[in-house]
């Protein structure tokens, strides 16, 4: 049996050459020398790893020698030590092998050795590993796969069953069938697009930048009860202008996009969006958003859908830099804000913290009557 299967080690394969008593090393299952040795936790036993496992096969838990109970743990480190001096002769020797190789190392040669037997595939005759490359190039048996076709046949087969006309012919039949499979596949996609673009040629989203609302140039403004067909809860709005004279160090200040609005919203705690008409939907494509005061705020946004749970997204916000973030949330009618975490802003001590500059946010107003949006001039 070989050491690559996994059964204890026959004591006439020790090297007669090596000086380290043996006796102490002999599985007490196999009574061969050890081969991947596991211990019991309690008497501290020896055994190959794989006498171990089927003797746990037969169903039962206590120990080879002993205990009432098999725990397996790690042989003991004077074992291991032990067994790394031993040289062991390869199993392969009657085929001619002649190395002796430490305990360790056995188990790679043997998977590798070429005095080992392999059966050629095609003609099936047995030989040495280390003859099977020379004989495989030349066996008229041995089959052969086309990398052109994939047509497979045997190497005395190439004049017949495998000729430039065969071939090309396979390869012709092969192609017709990717085209046919590639064809259909396209058909759909073309059926899917048609589909996505006839759904976006209804969709006319609104970009709320808060630029119609009342000024707020001297003073920080509550948003309006209805604003643009929705009812905004703790989130608040300023002017550029007021944030640069009271907050020029807060990420307010940067928060204003060029071209865009002299406004924008904020809050300081959690705050709700919610569609005002019963029965109401919206979608929620995305927000446009920034940390005042914080480094790395946290900012989980909710979505409910009469009352219910139905989308829920978690991002870390940057101090004073905008950054898009994409919902995609279809058919809601409340979404809920609620800030968190980060640490002050160098400069920032003094701030109230966890505050969000709310810049922009993307609806889907399909589901909104138009009757419902009301602007401020």
């Amino acid at each position: 049996m070989t050491s690559i299967q996994q059964k204890g080690i026959s004591s006439e394969r020790i090297s007669q050459s090596t000086s380290v008593n043996v006796d102490d090393l002999e599985c007490s299952i196999c009574r061969d020398l050890l081969w991947k040795p596991v211990a019991c936790r309690k008497c501290e036993t020896p055994f190959c790893s794989t006498c171990m496992n089927r003797w746990l096969a037969n169903r039962t838990i206590t120990c080879p020698t002993c205990c009432d109970t098999y725990i397996e743990r790690k042989c003991p480190p004077f074992v291991t030590k032990v067994l790394s001096h031993l040289q062991i002769i390869c199993f392969y020797q009657a085929n001619g092998c002649q190395e002796i190789l430490p305990y360790e190392a056995l188990d790679k040669h043997e998977i590798e050795c070429g005095y080992q037997f392999a059966k050629c595939p095609g003609c099936q005759l047995e030989m040495l590993k280390k003859d099977f490359l020379n004989h495989k190039k030349s066996c008229e048996l041995v089959p052969m796969t086309c990398k052109d076709c994939k047509l497979m046949y045997k190497r005395n087969e190439a004049t017949t069953k495998h000729t430039e006309k065969i071939c090309l012919r396979k390869q012709l039949k092969r192609l017709k069938h990717e085209y046919k499979e590639s064809k259909g596949a396209i058909q759909k996609l073309n059926i899917e697009l048609r589909e996505i673009r006839h759904l976006y040629s209804s969709i006319k989203p609104t970009v709320i930048t808060f630029e119609d609302l009342p000024s707020a140039a001297k003073n920080l403004l509550h948003m309006p009860n209805v604003y643009k067909g929705f009812r905004w809860t703790k989130i608040s709005y300023m002017h550029e202008l007021l944030a640069i004279k009271k907050y020029s160090k807060s990420g307010y200040v940067s928060s204003f996009l060029p071209g865009d609005s002299l406004h924008v919203g904020f809050f300081g705690e959690t705050a709700t969006i919610s569609i005002e008409p019963p029965n109401e939907t919206f979608s929620l494509i995305s927000i446009m958003a920034c940390a005042a005061w914080n480094d790395d705020l946290e900012l989980t946004i909710t979505a409910y859908r009469k009352s219910i749970e139905v989308n829920q997204h978690s991002v870390i916000l940057l101090f004073g830099r905008p950054q898009r973030i994409m919902l995609q949330w279809k058919n809601i009618d409340k979404v809920v804000f609620k800030p968190s975490g980060g640490t002050a802003h160098p400069g920032c001590d003094e701030g109230p913290g966890a505050h969000v500059s709310l810049t922009q946010l993307t609806i889907d107003d399909l589901s909104l009557s138009s009757s419902n949006f009301l602007t401020f001039d």
